[in-house]
């Protein structure tokens, strides 16, 4: 991150006056410090499943609702130094092997079944969301790589994408954090719309159903919009949703790739240009795709994938004080609801362009 960012690494942010007990280390060997603050996310990870199921939080999902929770948390009451090991484990090895288990939730034939039109609507919304969201963010001085994850989350998965690329990009934990914050809001505030707005932009119901699958942040938020308009047309939103979710496989291998450039990271076998768990990501996605994953094992490892993704974003909440919206400003509110207009705006566009129905 460039000199001029108002964030710093969460390692070289001031401690909070309940964190300044002595951070030393608890004694024992490496795991026997890791398992306390393992143990706290996980039990955040349970109750944010939980919360999640309640009808204002279904929406946003267990992800942020577990980053809420986490933040919440270190906000009234710190993180006691004996947590910070296994919490900082957490955010990011439990979460890369979480990304590598989300290969299961990928299947290739959805591709094929949503036919080319709608295939072609999907990778326009991501390849022009991506790109365009990037250059709104830059417009509105965000920094370079919270502008990427805001890009990223928005025009593929919201908080599932965020990450995934936060990894991918070497992003600060700080920064991953207010994405998937952001993604959450925005996704309710898109679904609220299309249904209560929906009804009076010139779509039909499948058309406003594909509109929902390729724009809205979470699988839960289109299914949310999606289904108000009966069965099918939450079957279809699902399926275009799901298809963009494919295409995050593509994605992450561009974004390891251009991460890269300019001479920054020296590749080797232990860092090449594609990060070993994207690598892995596509291996389990291959994998479940061609049959060689029975159906019941994808179910469990996609299930699994998403309870380790919640642990580290917990983790990451716990690292992270409120303090960081105030030095990240409005202006990322500002770019990412711009972003996601302009997002939605063009699919409604390239639905009557391509003319699907």
């Amino acid at each position: 991150m460039s000199a001029t960012s108002p964030h710093r690494p969460p390692e070289m942010t001031a401690p909070l006056a309940s964190d300044s007990i002595s951070a030393a280390p608890p004694p024992g060997g490496p795991w026997r410090r890791r398992l306390p603050g393992i143990a706290l996310a996980a039990g955040l990870a349970v109750v944010s499943y939980g919360l999640a199921t309640l009808p204002g939080l279904k929406v946003v999902g267990p992800l942020t609702v577990a980053l809420l929770i986490g933040i919440s948390l270190r906000t009234a009451l710190g993180l006691a130094p004996g947590l910070m090991e296994g919490t900082r484990y957490s955010a990011r090895t439990v979460l890369r092997l979480g990304i590598v288990l989300m290969g299961a939730r990928l299947d290739f034939g959805l591709v094929a079944k949503v036919g080319p039109r709608v295939l072609l609507l999907a990778l326009a919304v991501i390849v022009g969301g991506i790109l365009g969201i990037r250059w709104v963010t830059k417009r509105f001085g965000v920094p370079e790589k919270l502008g990427t994850l805001l890009a990223v989350g928005t025009s593929i998965c919201g908080a599932s994408a965020v990450v995934a690329a936060s990894s991918v990009t070497r992003a600060e934990e700080e920064d991953t954090t207010l994405a998937v914050g952001l993604c959450g809001i925005l996704g309710t505030v898109g679904v609220l719309f299309y249904v209560f707005v929906g009804p009076l932009l010139g779509l039909s119901t499948a058309q406003l159903a594909i509109l929902s699958g390729a724009t809205l942040h979470e699988v839960a938020q289109v299914m949310a919009a999606a289904f108000t308009w009966g069965t099918s047309a939450g079957d279809l939103g699902t399926l275009v949703k799901l298809t963009r979710v494919v295409l995050l496989a593509p994605a992450l291998v561009v974004l390891g790739l251009v991460s890269g450039a300019g001479g920054q990271v020296r590749y080797s076998l232990k860092e090449p240009p594609i990060p070993w768990f994207v690598i892995g990501f596509l291996a389990v996605g291959v994998l479940g795709s061609v049959g060689v994953v029975p159906a019941a094992a994808k179910a469990w490892l996609s299930t699994a994938s998403v309870f380790l993704m919640v642990m580290a974003m917990a983790a990451m909440g716990l690292g992270t004080h409120l303090s960081m919206v105030r030095r990240a400003g409005m202006r990322v509110v500002y770019a990412g609801l711009v972003g996601f207009a302009a997002l939605a705006v063009s699919a409604w566009g390239l639905i009557h362009v391509l003319s699907i129905q």
